[in-house]
């Protein structure tokens, strides 16, 4: 596999540019944020690549660091998301700023994301929770500092918090109702579902 280019930058558009190394031009898709970074026509330019190849469609991606790179390799693994929706997530999260919001159940800052909603944002947490602590991403320090109610549980509590999601419940509407349920080792996500609900119907 292509793990890196470094060429001489040849063409700039919105969504793509082409870097010449060897002779030969390769073509790279690259989010619109990081094409802006990149300097002029013609100076030099080193971009991490993944290379998809599909029955129909061969792509090549860049990205400027390997953190993006590892990022939209994990995307790939979520059951509905594909390589430009993968993009979409670099163009506009950071690679700590998604593994923030994966791990503490952010849905709100998920769906800023354009063509991720609510369902889909839940998705991306339930199955990359555990995928995203065994990654090559950097977790912040920050969400290294597990709350109590999510060190009762995590797969159950973060089930829960997605169900709740997929009712209408806010993000923060779900996640203080979990943790006022005072989740527990003991806790399926049917009786801890149970009692967040109960939760919410006395606000």
């Amino acid at each position: 596999m292509i793990a890196s280019i470094q060429g001489r930058l040849i063409r700039k558009s919105e969504e793509h540019v082409i870097l010449e190394q060897g002779g030969i031009g390769y073509r790279l898709d690259v989010a619109p944020s990081d094409i802006a970074s990149l300097p002029h026509v013609g100076e030099t330019v080193k971009l991490y690549t993944y290379l998809l190849v599909r029955e129909n469609e061969i792509g090549l991606f860049g990205f400027t660091t390997e953190d993006q790179k590892n990022l939209f390799e994990l995307l790939q693994t979520v059951s509905g998301v594909g390589p430009r929706l993968a993009l979409q997530v670099v163009d506009t999260l950071t690679p700590d700023a998604f593994a923030l919001a994966i791990l503490q159940n952010d849905i709100d800052k998920l769906t800023q994301v354009k063509g991720i909603g609510k369902k889909g944002a839940a998705r991306m947490v339930l199955e990359l929770t555990d995928k995203l602590k065994k990654s090559a991403i950097a977790i912040p320090e920050i969400a290294a500092k597990t709350t109590p109610a999510q060190r009762a549980g995590d797969d159950e509590v973060s089930e829960v918090i997605a169900a709740l999601l997929v009712l209408g419940y806010s993000s923060s509407e779900a996640r203080d109702a979990v943790k006022r349920a005072n989740p527990c080792e003991e806790d399926t996500v049917e009786t801890l579902l149970r009692r967040a609900l109960g939760q919410l119907a006395i606000l």
